[in-house]
């Protein structure tokens, strides 16, 4: 594939038409588009991405130039376009789409649905036109949607290739390898497939007992078939799981020391929330033991010379202690004692109760002394010990204190320590969950095994049992012969598309660690899973493991990728076909690849090596960059370059595209 023009009217900056010839050189096969920032360098990656696929990264749905839509009077139209020429496997391409905008009332504007028009040359020189219904797969099988990101390349928003969607098939239809595939499900995917219909053509008579197990042997491939197809990607599921188990683990151990620091943290941290409850939990014992005896505390020097006063006084009586003088009047009111004895019949009693009563408050004082003094002496037996326990409440708050200094010192020493490391528990949380999945992606592939064989040999014994019923007819005779001929030939289909794919497998990553090696000064490697993510790796000798990386080593890793699949798509388009009759050939085509900003986060070495590997790998390089970038690229792509162009920005909202001289 190679990119003749782009052609674009009323499209975001460029207001006026603007064409750009991209070189066709094969020897200076480079074209420089040059622009400042705001320019609309990114505008020309989007406007490929709009004419193939209807798809962009603006923030705003409008394209349509902002002057043109000022310039519109009200429900007056204008066309925006974009026309991409193409060369595809010897055939000439224009694909033009268009959409038609309107303003409307509030100075909005509204936009029709977009007219794809796909055309070819044909060898008569005359231009055929595709059916509308066809465009977006005619468009698709030159360059499937699910890598146009790696060839229309914006280097300023593709952090990490390993973030696209699956690629899988995408790559298999790249590397010529779809054609296989379609062939082997035609022959051998489901009831419509060459098999399937085969066998059901077979006549295997009307009664319903043949009908029955003809209908339970159709149910049971269909069964196996699922069956087989979710082993398939089970199988892929536990492959990736494996490599991220042994990712996470090379991970952890290389940060064994961050790990042991951020479990003592952790201790640290419940130590300090304990100690810091354990605080306030004890001063609060403090006020509540000083707060309960401290008042009779302070008072005892007076107690003591209340004591001895009342001691010295003595005036001390006999009263009955906690009597009251109005109990005694209610039972002489009464007349009877406490006693029993009845106080009406005995006058003696009655005067010794009113004796009695003479001592108490208020009328005698001795009996109050008495009891004061009580108090006294009760309140001194009640404050033994405070000075002891006040001293131990303060010895333990001040211990607990010295221990959450000490706790909260290591603390920090510990986050400086940590600061800027790896959150290991992150990488331990992750593999603990990644071996849960593993255990269970595990499991599930034994069910699914002994499920297969079950339904195998179910459908080996309905088999027998149909052949069984089978009329031996002259028609299910040749039915058979076909049956054996369509298994033959599928069997030849799949064995090489198995082989085929693993072929692109090795060398795919042979071609991209090749070319990464030329990119990058280092010992890092990279490393290609069976879905087509690669993990960059450093090599020390000891052993290879995995490693942290940054946005310039993530750049590098994407060029390396993308340049892989070019190089190794233009080399299988240059092989010699194979002699052997058992393998099937397969084809691929040659693909250019258009960068905007490419070297946004490589420094001047990784962007003097990629800037010589590029133009060797791809049949075709389409640089969108600014100048001083270019100035670093320059020295080794220089003479590569058939075409330069510069953009010029006449305004925020208009610019133009013109070639420098001398290209």
């Amino acid at each position: 594939m190679i990119i003749k023009q782009i052609s674009l009217s009323n499209f975001r900056q460029y207001k006026e038409p603007q064409t750009i010839k991209f070189s066709c050189d094969k020897d200076k096969n480079v074209t420089v588009i040059l622009g400042i920032n705001t320019s609309g360098k990114t505008t020309l990656i989007q406007a490929f991405n709009w004419c193939l696929y209807e798809t962009t990264s603006f923030k705003t749905k409008d394209l349509l130039n902002s002057e043109r839509m000022r310039s519109l009077g009200l429900y007056a139209s204008c066309i925006v376009s974009v026309e991409v020429e193409l060369e595809h496997e010897g055939k000439l391409y224009v694909i033009r789409r268009t959409q038609s905008a309107t303003k409307t009332e509030g100075e909005r504007i509204k936009y029709q649905p977009s007219v794809l028009k796909v055309e070819f040359k044909e060898e008569n020189g005359e231009m055929q036109e595709i059916s509308s219904y066809e465009c977006g797969n005619t468009i698709n099988k030159i360059l499937p949607a699910a890598l146009s990101d790696y060839f229309f390349f914006d280097g300023e928003r593709i952090s990490d290739i390993n973030n696209k969607g699956d690629v899988v098939a995408a790559v298999r239809g790249l590397m010529g390898l779809e054609t296989i595939s379609e062939a082997v499900d035609h022959f051998n995917k489901g009831s419509n497939s060459v098999i399937g219909k085969l066998s059901k053509e077979l006549d295997v008579g009307q009664d319903e007992k043949s009908r029955r197990y003809q209908v339970d042997l159709d149910g049971a491939k269909a069964q196996l078939q699922v069956l087989e197809s979710r082993i398939s990607s089970v199988k892929e599921e536990i492959e990736y799981f494996e490599n991220r188990k042994k990712e996470l683990t090379e991970i952890i151990l290389a940060h064994a020391d961050t790990k042991s620091r951020q479990e003592e943290k952790s201790r640290v941290e419940k130590d300090i929330a304990f100690l810091e409850r354990n605080q306030e939990n004890l001063e609060q014992q403090l006020v509540k033991d000083f707060t309960k005896r401290a008042p009779k505390f302070f008072m005892l020097p007076l107690y003591k010379k209340i004591y001895q006063v009342l001691s010295d006084a003595k005036q001390e009586g006999e009263g009955i202690p906690e009597m009251h003088s109005k109990a005694i009047d209610f039972i002489l009111a009464r007349g009877r004692c406490i006693c029993g004895i009845d106080l009406t019949q005995n006058q003696g009693a009655v005067n010794h109760i009113k004796y009695e009563q003479s001592l108490l408050p208020p009328q005698h004082i001795g009996t109050i002394i008495r009891t004061y003094k009580e108090r006294i002496l009760t309140g001194e037996h009640e404050i033994s010990g405070f000075t002891s326990e006040i001293e131990s409440d303060y010895r333990r708050i001040r211990e607990n204190a010295n221990q959450l200094d000490d706790k909260r010192s290591r603390l920090l020493e510990l986050s400086r320590l940590l600061q800027g490391n790896v959150d290991v528990g992150k990488y331990e949380r992750d593999i603990n969950e990644n071996d849960r999945q593993l255990r269970e992606k595990r499991d599930l592939l034994n069910s699914l095994s002994i499920r297969i064989g079950e339904t195998k040999n179910r459908i080996q014994s309905l088999e027998k049992t149909v052949a069984s019923l089978v009329l031996i007819t002259e028609k299910n005779k040749k039915i058979k012969q076909r049956l054996a001929y369509a298994r033959r030939i599928y069997t030849w289909f799949k064995d090489s598309y198995d082989r085929a794919e693993q072929d692109v497998k090795v060398e795919l990553d042979k071609s991209i660690n090749s070319i990464f090696a030329q990119m990058y000064h280092g010992r890092r490697i990279v490393e290609i899973d069976g879905r087509y993510h690669i993990t960059l790796k450093i090599d020390n000798g000891d052993g290879v493991f995995v490693t942290d990386t940054s946005p310039g080593l993530d750049t590098v890793k994407n060029f390396a990728f993308i340049a892989g699949i070019v190089d190794l798509a233009r080399r299988k388009a240059k092989e010699q076909k194979s002699d052997d009759p058992d393998v099937v050939e397969y084809s691929t085509e040659p693909y250019p690849v258009v960068m905007d900003a490419p070297f946004s986060n490589a420094d001047e070495i990784h962007i003097a090596n990629i800037s010589k590997v590029l133009p060797q790998v791809a049949e075709q390089v389409i640089l969108i960059i600014m100048k001083k970038d270019w100035e670093h690229a320059k020295p080794m792509m220089n003479d590569k370059v058939g075409m330069i162009y510069e953009i010029e920005k006449h305004s925020e909202t208009n610019s133009s595209i013109q070639p420098v001289e001398g290209y």
